[in-house]
């Protein structure tokens, strides 16, 4: 499909902190007896809720200047059930992670839910493992959704072989065992996001890894207060990435301290054998995890057949490679990601959808989709549905800026969730 014939002349710029640890962020400085320090906090409304809820728990946020915080915490007994319902807005990792460490935590009682979208999203993927460790958690409604009731006990240690690569389900569980002083056994099929073991770490947390896909860990978890440097989120990054490879060949864009976790670097490899021009520069590491500055340069796209080992650590960024898609030599192909289904929105369906809508001959399937090259142009003034999705608003707002042509999407007031600053940055971009 023919690009819009836009430059990037010699661009700098950064992106908010990464999501996952601005959530992991808040529980462990919950967990941490004394006073925690943040920079790089991600201020979106998905965090922000999940540091509201743990506030009701008793635990003190003071915010120091952008993205910085002070937590002082009681410690894990110190920590109270909260009055009112605990609300996490559309944060489906804040649910899910909160769910597990409260599940762990003998007399702490609570209701968990969220807005319209997350009650929509399924819990069982998390209720059925804690309950086997001994958890006590239901699905209020009876159907494996939110709102959950958390009735917080003492946990078993275990073992648990998870049917999914999940970091939710992986970083679920681990709490709970932290919660209750236990050892859990935990494996998965495939690498997730190591995230929740890597700050488990850097508070001192000991973890045994029998392979690359299971580990043991062990009590006890005596955290301390300690100072927490979060950077750039990739997922976020990766909009601005696609925009510039979709630039002329003389586009350059340098986006500045961004997370290169291991577990969450498949994008780049995915970009590289789609011919993208990417250079990581200035790599160094910070709480453990690696950080670096990323070069982009406007790039000849070609198809490239994703493997299933790589899924789980783009699965946040299929959405945005797909728009990188509709631009390459032979087409875009995604395969293995039934776990797309189970995000804010089914983002199988939801792209889907308005690929269709744009005249894309998109065919679908049960764990992904598949288009061969675009040849002509698309549909224009077309309403895209966002399903209250942020980033399914955020990729077709790419998609409008790399082709040029006239896009309506219906609500993206959900870029909220995620990513404040969004449309800001692209509009610098242009300037």
């Amino acid at each position: 499909m023919k690009k819009n014939e836009f430059s990037i002349p010699s661009k700098e710029i950064e992106v908010p902190g990464d999501k996952s640890l601005s959530h992991r962020f808040v529980i462990f400085a919950s967990m941490a007896k004394g006073v925690s320090i943040s920079t790089g906090f991600l201020e979106a409304e998905d965090p922000l809720h999940t540091m509201k809820c743990f506030q009701s728990l008793g635990v003190r946020f003071e915010k120091i200047s952008q993205g910085s915080y002070r937590v002082e915490s009681p410690g894990v007994a110190g920590l109270k059930s909260p009055l009112e319902e605990l609300d996490f807005g559309n944060g489906g990792t804040g649910i899910r992670l909160s769910c597990g460490f409260l599940s762990g935590l003998p007399g702490m009682e609570a209701v968990l839910t969220g807005d319209a979208s997350l009650r929509k999203r399924p819990m069982d993927r998390i209720i059925k493992p804690l309950n086997s460790l001994g958890a006590n958690v239901t699905s209020i409604p009876e159907d494996g959704r939110a709102p959950l009731r958390v009735v917080g006990q003492k946990l078993t240690k275990g073992k648990y072989s998870s049917p999914i690569s999940s970091a939710q389900v992986k970083s679920c569980l681990m709490f709970a065992a932290m919660a209750s002083q236990v050892g859990l056994d935990y494996e998965e099929p495939e690498i997730s996001r190591n995230h929740t073991e890597n700050m488990m770490q850097f508070l001192g947390g000991k973890i045994n890894y029998q392979s690359s896909t299971r580990f043991v860990m062990e009590p006890p978890y005596d955290f301390k207060g300690a100072e927490f440097h979060i950077p750039g989120d990739i997922s976020s990054a990766a909009f601005f990435i696609v925009l510039g490879l979709l630039g002329r060949e003389d586009s350059v864009l340098r986006i500045n301290k961004i997370g290169l976790n291991p577990s969450r670097i498949g994008i780049l490899e995915v970009l590289k054998n789609m011919n993208a021009r990417i250079e990581i520069t200035n790599k160094r590491k910070e709480c453990g995890e690696e950080i670096g500055d990323i070069i982009v340069r406007g790039s000849h796209l070609k198809k490239w057949e994703i493997p299933a080992s790589l899924i789980p650590s783009i699965i946040d960024e299929i959405p945005i490679l797909t728009i990188l898609g509709m631009f390459s030599e032979g087409g875009f192909c995604i395969r293995n990601a039934e776990e797309l289904r189970a995000k804010e929105s089914d983002r199988i369906h939801s792209m889907v959808v308005n690929l269709k809508k744009l005249g894309v001959p998109v065919v679908e399937y049960e764990d992904g989709y598949e288009f061969e090259e675009i040849p002509g142009e698309l549909q224009e003034n077309v309403q895209i549905e966002t399903f209250m999705d942020h980033r399914i608003a955020m990729s077709f707002s790419i998609l409008a800026y790399a082709s040029g042509i006239k896009i309506n999407i219906d609500d993206t007031s959900w870029v909220e969730t995620s990513f404040p600053g969004f449309f800001e940055i692209l509009d610098g971009i242009s300037k």
